[in-house]
Formats: structure tokens, sequence, C-alpha cells
């Protein structure tokens, strides 16, 4: 994120609380300023929304009122009734099965199980798409579905020839409705995008960082918000060639008589140390080809990982995250879901990827609205872990109301979230999960990893 004008400011807040569930909002609970309560610069983040919450919310109303059978809003003990539809499937040709329950090199023992999803399922992204009876138009319609639900997906099927998707595969896909009575239905494949929670490469990525904190020196890049310089411009520029700004970054340089050619390296990666010289160190970067000379001064050896015990992993490419903790010998996982992560924008960033220690958590953090030196908002439960970049719950915007922040109290959930990237860099969660995350991560022994 690029520098910001920063100015003490008065607000006021009470924080007020919501354990809503996914199928309503609270109405805001308008409460009054508390006067002369001071930011900390620490605490002030600039905008962190590239997609208006308002937006997101006013989607969020509009399904939440309406008849839908997104896999998350249709009731509990869906995964368990649903699995149970019995279809002969003897008349069509059968390309692919999904949601099969393969052996896993780890354990699975949820710690939280508020929105819990297929392994395999379908983003709806048409405005809205029906469900036949058969893989055919010609047959039956048994129910629609409208842009960003998600269904679950067991089958890939041969049918009906689609010249808007030039395609003829079709997905067999299952919901249940409020009361947990089971559905199916046909869909063609261009209906949406299908998604996975990719578990086992969640967990060889884990593996990885594992080995390489385990057989080296290790440290992290630290330089939030230039504390340690500004890195230098490369041609003038403050973004290198892979999309990493300059600000709250390190430089990186493959061969030190040739400082023109280095890359941004962002605050809070994990570098593994191969060599030094007087006043740098040669790295190895996990997700980086080839070795790097970072200058010592954005290197931090303290405060290092003492142990790595948690691990929240972000699947960038399928929008959703796998959390895992370290058991003995054996890596559990103890919460998944999905997440919405940055796009690239004017003035905002994706999130970077690689593995990153965890930084800092803050119960709240402050955020500036866009071209704005005023707070717009805050974010709850931030999990700080590259540069601005936190995992947080759903922002809250305030209500300006003569001149005064107005706190309209938290959200618990967006329609959006798990759909395509939508914040500046931050990885948003529900706020129940963010909040989950935060109680349960750990400064000295937790660690980030961002993977598409």
């Amino acid at each position: 994120m690029k520098g910001y004008k920063f100015a003490l400011l008065i607000i006021g807040f009470i924080l007020i609380a919501s354990s809503c569930s996914p199928k309503t909002l609270k109405k805001p609970n308008v409460v009054e300023d508390v006067e002369n309560e001071k930011i900390n610069d620490d605490d002030l983040e600039t905008e962190i929304n590239n997609s208006s919450i308002k937006e997101d919310e006013r989607l969020t109303k509009k399904t939440l009122k309406s008849p839908n059978i997104d896999y998350i809003l249709t009731g509990k003990d869906q995964e368990e009734k649903s699995s149970k539809i019995n279809m002969n499937l003897s008349n069509f040709i059968v390309n692919k099965s999904f949601n099969s329950k393969d052996k896993n090199n780890f354990d699975t023992d949820l710690m939280y199980k508020r929105y819990l999803m297929p392994e395999d399922y379908i983003l709806i992204t048409k405005d809205k798409i029906d469900i036949y009876m058969e893989p055919t138009t010609n047959a039956n319609v048994v129910a629609s579905a409208y842009i960003y639900e998600k269904l679950k997906v067991s089958k890939e099927v041969i049918g009906q020839y689609r010249k808007d998707g030039n395609s003829d595969k079709w997905y067999l896909v299952s919901w249940s409705n409020k009361d947990g009575y089971p559905f199916h239905g046909f869909i063609p494949a261009s209906s949406g995008e299908l998604r996975s929670f990719r578990f086992s490469e969640m967990h060889n990525q884990i593996l990885t960082l594992e080995e390489a904190i385990a057989t080296n020196r290790y440290g992290y890049v630290s330089n939030y918000k230039d504390v340690n310089g500004s890195p230098p411009l490369i041609n003038n520029k403050a973004m290198d060639q892979y999309g990493t700004q300059a600000y709250q970054s390190a430089p990186a340089y493959r061969n030190l008589e040739d400082k023109s050619q280095f890359r941004y390296v962002p605050d809070g990666m994990m570098v593994f140390i191969k060599d030094e010289i007087k006043g740098y160190y040669k790295v190895k970067i996990i997700d980086y080809e080839g070795q790097y000379w970072i200058p010592k001064k954005y290197i931090s050896l303290d405060n290092n990982l003492d142990t790595l015990s948690k691990v929240v992993v972000v699947d960038i490419k399928n929008q959703n995250q796998g959390v895992f903790e370290n058991r003995g010998d054996n890596w559990t996982l103890v919460s998944y879901g999905l997440a919405t992560t940055g796009v690239e924008g004017k003035a905002s960033y994706v999130t970077p990827i690689g593995k990153f220690k965890v930084l800092d958590k803050k119960e709240r953090f402050y955020y500036l609205g866009e071209g704005s030196d005023e707070i717009a908002g805050y974010a709850p439960y931030g999990v700080r872990f590259a540069q601005g970049a936190y995992i947080h719950g759903i922002p809250v915007e305030y209500i300006k109301e003569n001149g005064k922040n107005i706190d309209p109290g938290m959200r618990e959930f967006l329609f959006t979230i798990g759909t395509f990237p939508r914040s500046h860099k931050c990885v948003r969660n529900y706020t129940s999960h963010a909040k989950f995350l935060f109680d349960w991560l750990d400064v000295n022994d937790s660690a980030v990893i961002v993977f598409k």
C-alpha cells in the first residue's frame, strides 16, 4: 500500500459485537461517539476495500431476502443428507467424480465448524441459471441458482452441447433446503467456476516450509511502513516486474556488483540464510527462483518463530483456505472455509504469494477512505502477515452523522466472501472465523502461506 497522510484523529467508538446467523443481518445499532479517542499510527492503514463494502452489503441483503440454494445458506447437516442421494447414471457418460474421500497424510479435527463446505463445488458466475432434471435443456427445470451461489458438485457427465459454453459437459449438483431435504439436478459446465479445497497441496506447502525451517538459519523481512528505510526505486518506479510494491519491502539483489538489477521482497516474508558478508545476507526464498542478497537492516532475526505449530494456508485461485496445527508428528486440519483476497488495481494489490510469519494481531485496525486522510471504518480481528496485509473479519464502515463517526456494529457475513478478489490486499473472512484465528494464532509459532 502506498504512503498516506497521517494525523491523530479524534473519533470514538463502542464495540458492539453481533453473532448473527448467515441467514440474517442485524440492524445497525447506532451509538454516539466517545470523545477524545486517539488512534495509534500502527493501528491505521490505508483503504482496504477494492470493491465497495456498501455494494457487498447490498448484494448480501438481496440474497438473504430471496429463496436461495447456496450451499452455506441452506441449513445444517446438508453434507450428510445430500451425500445420500442415489441416482441412476447408467444412461449418461460420466467423465469424472468429485468429493471422493481420498486418504490424506494429515489428520482432521475441526475446531471451527460454522461454514462447512464440500471439498468440490461450483461458484455460479451468471446472473441466473436453471437446474435441470437431466443434462439437457429439454428436461424439466427443478430449481434456479443465482450469481455467487455455491453448489456441491458430484459428477461431470456428457450431455447436450451448448453453444454458449462451446461444450457438452454438465455437472450433477446437489443442495438441501432449509429443512435439510436433499435435491439434485444438472447444470451446464459454463454456469460457473469449479472450485476445490486443495487440502493435499496445502499440506505439502506446510511440509516445504517445515523442512526449510528445520534445515536452515532463518529470519523474515521487516520493513513495516518503511521503518527500516524506503528501498530504492526501479527505473523510477515503486513496483517491480513481479507486481511487488517498494513500500514496506526490501530490495533483493542477484549480484552485489550490479545493484541496478533487483526485485522487492515484501515485509513478513520468511527468508533462509545461506551466506553473509558485511551489511548483507544471502538468502533463499522458497517461492522465488535463485538466491538474493538483502541488506541486513531489512532482515529480522529477533521475534523469530520459536517453532512452527500453526499455519493458515490461503488459496488465491479458489478463494478459500485451510488451517492446520502441528500435533506431535502430524499436521491436523482444524478449520477451513471461504476467503476473499486482494485484487490488482490502480491503488490496490494482489495478496502476496509466499511463506510469511504472523507479525502482529490487532483486535481492530482502522482504515482511511480511498484518497482520503479521514478514517472510514475498521476491520475486526486482524492478523497481520505481510506489509499492511491482514487476515480479518468483515470491514465495518462508519456512518457519518453531524460530523461524527457512528459505529453500526460488527457484521458477521458477506455473500461475496469466497467469490472473487475484492480487497486491497488483505484476506477477508467471516467475522466469527477471523475471531477464531485471532484467538488461536500466536506470533511465536504461526505462519501464513499464500499460494495459487
